[in-house]
């Protein structure tokens, strides 16, 4: 259990990180402008910040389960 939490855990923090910077993008003058008129884009903007509570919560779970491994038999 404790390899899967590791796993899970680098997954978590590296598809957070992308997401952020993906995300970030939106915070410029050009991306409030796009995600304003835009629908696609606002769709865009809120995937990548639904995508970045998704991998917090994959990297929450690779440290419980790297911190808490369960007995072993």
């Amino acid at each position: 259990m404790r390899k899967v939490g590791i796993i899970l855990l680098i997954v978590g923090l590296l598809g957070f990180v992308v997401a952020s910077s993906q995300r970030g993008s939106y915070n410029s003058v050009e991306g409030a402008l796009k995600s304003t008129f835009s629908s696609d884009e606002r769709a865009k903007k809120d995937a990548w910040e639904t995508g970045r509570w998704v991998f917090v919560g994959v990297a929450v779970m690779g440290l419980v389960l790297t911190v808490l491994p369960g007995k072993s038999s």
